[in-house]
């Protein structure tokens, strides 16, 4: 009997062996864009935007990591892309280490930054086409810790159509005193809101501030309840804001300083409420930088269209 055990032993040794190697021969041999069977896949689509600036976004990435397979996958790092119309909009990395067990699926939120201007335009391009939708491709760079299956990392990529997704645009339009009193004073702030999406936005209890030269929070003001903007539309909102009697007579001083070149920065933020759901209940903040002259200029402009 005990010559016997060494013998049940090898044979339990070689079974493993060629489970190990049909999983290793399924996984080598499965087709590189295949998202079934033996080989890990990975689903990615944009989830959220937010915190808007004049220049980039930042967004969230949605990202199941499915493993198919009777073995754990120990991930040292992600390498992310995403390309719109062949024009790359996301670019990035995810360094924490990641297990996915056996048979098992692991769902992430990746960050990402975006150029405003990529976004702008293969938006504008596919809105002149007469498209709503554009040409996403996303591919995943999985880095194992170890070696996992004869493989250091591998690729993975994947295309879908997807809505063109475009950010409101708002502008400083021009300015006036309403109000002018002993301890304070009334400013209205012209604002231009252009919405090219083909369904409404409403922005809840949008709140803004201005620094104006060297005076921070020179102005502030809310909005209580909801500002809605119409689809494909272009309108002026006029925002309210209080100014001490104090800031404005500092200002004044700064105006004969400098000028119209005054630097002026101004902030808005606000929560969106869509029927995207990318842009539904995404933080606004968006920062506008410029000088009082470019804002003069601005409002002549619309006076005369007026």
């Amino acid at each position: 009997m005990k010559k016997r055990k060494p013998f049940k032993l090898l044979i339990v040794i070689l079974l493993l062996a060629g489970v190990a190697f049909a999983v290793w021969y399924f996984f080598k041999k499965s087709k590189p864009d295949a998202v079934t069977g033996l080989k890990p896949h990975v689903e990615m689509s944009i989830a959220r935007i937010s915190d808007v600036t004049d220049s980039t976004i930042k967004m969230e990435l949605k990202t199941l990591v499915h493993n198919p397979l009777p073995v754990g996958m120990h991930l040292k790092n992600i390498n992310y892309v995403v390309k719109m119309n062949g024009r790359t909009i996301v670019e990035d990395h995810y360094n924490k280490p990641l297990q996915v067990k056996a048979a098992d699926s692991s769902l992430l939120t990746l960050p990402a930054k975006v150029k405003i201007r990529n976004l702008r335009v293969e938006g504008d391009e596919e809105a002149a086409k007469g498209n709503d939708s554009a040409d996403y491709h996303f591919k995943t760079i999985l880095h194992f810790e170890k070696s996992f299956l004869g493989k250091d990392s591998l690729v993975l990529e994947m295309d879908k159509r997807l809505p063109l997704y475009r950010l409101p645009m708002i502008k400083m339009a021009g300015y006036d005193f309403k109000k002018l009193g002993l301890k304070e004073s009334d400013i209205v702030v012209k604002v231009e809101v252009t919405n090219l999406n083909p369904f409404s936005l409403e922005f809840q209890n949008p709140k803004y501030a201005m620094d104006l030269g060297k005076q921070k929070r020179f102005a502030e003001g809310a909005v209580t309840g909801i500002t809605k903007v119409k689809a494909k539309s272009k309108d002026i909102y006029e925002i309210p804001l209080e100014v001490s009697l104090g800031k404005v007579i500092k200002a004044g001083a700064q105006i004969i300083g400098k000028g119209k070149e005054l630097p002026f920065t101004f902030y808005f933020k606000s929560k969106i409420k869509s029927e995207s759901e990318v842009l539904n209940n995404s933080d606004i903040n968006l920062v506008m930088d410029g000088e009082l002259k470019d804002v003069e200029a601005f409002q002549r402009n619309l006076e005369r269209k007026e």
